[in-house]
C-alpha cells in the first residue's frame, strides 16, 4: 500500500468522525458570533473600565490595612536610628 492510498484509506475513515453540529447549535454559535461583533453600549464600556480599577483599589486598600496592622503591633521594636554624619569638620546626627 503506497502513502497516497493510505492517506485516501485515512480520510475515508475519518469521514464518519467529523463532527457535524445540528440547528440549535449553529443558532447558538451564530448569536455567540454577532454578540461580539456588535458595538459595545455605554454600559459595557464603563464596566469593562471600572472592574480593574475597582480591583486596584480593593488591593490597596487591603495593603494599606495589612500595613497598618502590622505597623500598630505592641512587639514590634526599631533599633537606635541615630546616625552621624561628618563632612567637612562638621558633625551633624540625624535621628532621633
Amino acid at each position: 500500500m503506497t502513502d497516497e492510498e493510505f492517506f485516501q484509506r485515512l480520510r475515508g475513515d475519518a469521514r464518519a468522525l467529523r463532527h457535524q453540529p445540528d440547528e440549535a447549535t449553529l443558532a447558538r454559535i451564530r448569536v455567540a458570533i454577532s454578540s461580539r461583533l456588535t458595538t459595545p453600549t455605554v454600559a459595557d464600556l464603563l464596566a469593562a473600565w471600572f472592574r480593574p480599577l475597582a480591583a486596584t483599589a480593593l488591593a490597596l486598600s487591603l495593603a494599606a490595612v495589612i500595613g497598618t496592622t502590622i505597623m500598630r503591633g505592641d512587639d514590634i521594636v526599631f533599633a537606635d536610628t541615630d546616625v552621624e554624619i561628618t563632612s567637612a569638620g562638621e558633625t551633624y546626627r540625624v535621628g532621633d
